[in-house]
């Protein structure tokens, strides 16, 4: 078993945070190994940034997705600039729909989550659309997980904003079971 993961937006939206929490969680599972690896661009804040996080069950001998099996964008620049290294025919692409319009043909296995929208207009704070989105993709990335990834987000984030992290998070959960009916195992290309 092998899983890529990209993650990919602009400075500032916790893109990073994320690649490293969903790595941090797969520690707890002791026969899985994992590894993340960053990348910004010439500007920390909104310049372009992405993670790699891979979690296989044997040895990873290089840490960067060389097919990845999810791709989360944030941005439209991140989709231009990293789609490409996905297959359209198996990669699920998930993306925050209130940035992002659509994604391009080939492209058919997606996911759209209203990331920033929620942060912004239900939980008052757009600096947690990234716990939205992480909340979103987890049952998808590491079913059954939810739980780890709830002690690990408080564990990691600044206590003073322990409560909202942990408040999108959960709401992103309940916006994945709400709506992704066959998101798992099949495209609208395949119906």
């Amino acid at each position: 078993m092998r899983k890529e993961i990209i993650f990919a937006g602009f400075g500032g939206q916790g893109i990073i945070l994320m690649g490293v929490i969903l790595a941090q969680m797969m520690e707890n599972f002791p026969d899985l190994q994992v590894a993340q690896a960053q990348s910004y661009g010439p500007v920390s804040r909104g310049g372009a940034c992405r993670t790699d996080v891979v979690i296989s069950n044997k040895e990873i001998n290089f840490p960067k997705s060389a097919c990845p099996d999810f791709m989360v964008f944030m941005s439209e620049e991140s989709v231009k600039r990293y789609l490409q290294e996905g297959d359209p025919e198996k990669t699920l692409v998930i993306y925050d729909s209130t940035l992002i319009k659509s994604i391009p043909l080939p492209y058919k296995k997606t996911f759209s989550v209203p990331a920033t929208k929620v942060a912004e207009e239900e939980l008052k704070s757009r600096i947690v659309a990234n716990m939205f989105m992480l909340g979103a993709i987890i049952e998808l990335v590491a079913p059954g997980s939810f739980a780890v990834l709830q002690q690990v987000v408080r564990k990691t984030v600044p206590p003073k904003s322990e409560a909202l992290n942990v408040k999108a998070l959960e709401a992103g959960y309940e916006f994945y079971r709400r709506h992704s009916a066959g998101v798992e195992f099949h495209s609208e290309a395949d119906e």
